[in-house]
């Protein structure tokens, strides 16, 4: 698909459409209607918050470091880094895409040491979802900072990559289903990448 969306200030209706349905693409759930309201403003942010190739100001707004972020997630295949896509962190309640780049980059670098595809059980919830699921109130997973995994790494050596500040394992098998950068997020407990939060899932 090619889209061209001018900067805000040059914005018309036609190309408000193309950074819509280019958003949509990419996963997020909006309308394509040619206005720019607040979830259209929501998904640029959002987008340019998980996009991990380069780091962009999260700011909503269409500039030319953001426009060519586009093209490029676009061409490669939906990707927000070299393995991962936008659409593997979607919220399994409202379809909406909430993503940190940190966890991103550190997804990459798990998936370097495991040398093998990550499957991503879980990344972003909407609240609602996670409410009505029991999730925790203050989850993670919330701000776009957690991702569940299939089990596949034991939490030593995830610890050795000193890239999670949340790290979530099986007491059985010792194998972590869970990490997170809550660092970088709202609510980070003082936990850091050198001291992690860890715990049993």
């Amino acid at each position: 698909m090619a889209i061209t969306v001018p900067p805000a200030r040059r914005r018309t209706r036609s190309s408000t459409i193309e950074l819509q349905r280019a958003l949509r693409l990419l996963g997020w759930p909006i309308r394509v209607d040619g206005v720019i309201g607040e979830r259209t403003t929501s998904a640029v942010r959002d987008f340019q918050r998980g996009y991990a190739f380069s780091t962009l100001v999260a700011g909503g707004g269409v500039g030319p470091r953001t426009q060519t972020a586009l093209h490029t997630s676009i061409r490669r295949g939906g990707r927000c880094s070299q393995h991962f896509t936008f659409r593997s962190f979607r919220s399994p309640g409202d379809g909406w895409i909430k993503l940190d780049r940190a966890l991103v980059r550190a997804l990459e670098a798990y998936r370097a040491a495991l040398g093998e595809p990550v499957a991503i059980l879980g990344g972003h919830r909407d609240p609602e979802w996670n409410a009505a699921h029991g999730g925790d109130p203050d989850s993670q997973h919330l701000h776009g900072t957690a991702a569940d995994l299939e089990p596949a790494m034991r939490l030593d050596d995830v610890l050795a990559l000193r890239v999670f500040s949340g790290i979530g394992y099986e007491e059985r098998s010792g194998l972590v289903v869970h990490v997170d950068v809550r660092h970088c997020g709202p609510s980070p407990g003082g936990a850091t990448v050198a001291n992690p939060a860890i715990f049993v899932c």
